[in-house]
């Protein structure tokens, strides 16, 4: 991952990434604010300085890359996801022969990263990461004509049929445009009390 990082920076992409634990990991250090407003009853700490921020939310279940992603509100041109082998988005498998079978069903896969050969899925070798750039940036990255809308109820993603994404964005985006802006991303949280 951290080749691919490089790779797509290096190209002048601005990258996010998301890296699922199977574990549990704490970021509060006891004796810490932080960890002393998680003890408090503090659902969600955010820590903030002039160069960084953190957020540290309690959840009540494993959150999928789609549920991730309403804490990426940055304009990033790829997130980049490790770790979610039964996520429902395209993958790419990093498979070692000494591992035996691949982990992901080929449907699931866009490419894999491999050192033998294997099936129909496109393939490369480890230090190939300039190709699975180039791949991603052919079946990811590539320019679309349309935006898109993602929509979240109570933090759950909802898919959205054409017609719905269609009236969300014309809608919102004719919004903006009366404010004499161009955005290329815009978030909108609306709370019910």
């Amino acid at each position: 991952m951290k080749g691919l990082i490089a790779e797509f920076k290096q190209r002048g992409y601005r990258v996010a990434t998301i890296k699922h634990v199977a574990h549990r990991f704490d970021l509060d250090v006891p004796g810490k604010d932080s960890w002393e407003h998680s003890q408090a009853g503090s659902d969600c700490v955010v820590l903030s300085s002039p160069h960084k921020v953190a957020i540290i939310e309690n959840v009540e279940h494993d959150l999928s890359p789609a549920e991730l992603m309403r804490f990426i509100t940055g304009d990033f041109d790829i997130v980049l996801a490790e770790g979610f082998k039964h996520a429902d988005q395209p993958k790419i498998e990093v498979h070692r022969r000494e591992i035996g079978e691949l982990v992901c069903l080929p449907q699931e896969l866009m490419a894999v990263v491999t050192d033998e050969p294997l099936g129909s899925v496109p393939q490369f070798s480890m230090n190939d990461i300039s190709g699975v750039a180039d791949h991603i940036e052919q079946h990811v990255l590539a320019p679309k004509d349309e935006a898109e809308a993602i929509l979240f109820i109570d933090d759950e993603p909802v898919p959205l049929n054409p017609f719905v994404q269609n009236f969300l964005l014309k809608t919102i985006y004719g919004t903006a445009s009366s404010l004499k802006t161009e955005p290329k991303s815009i978030n909108i949280v609306i709370r019910r009390r």
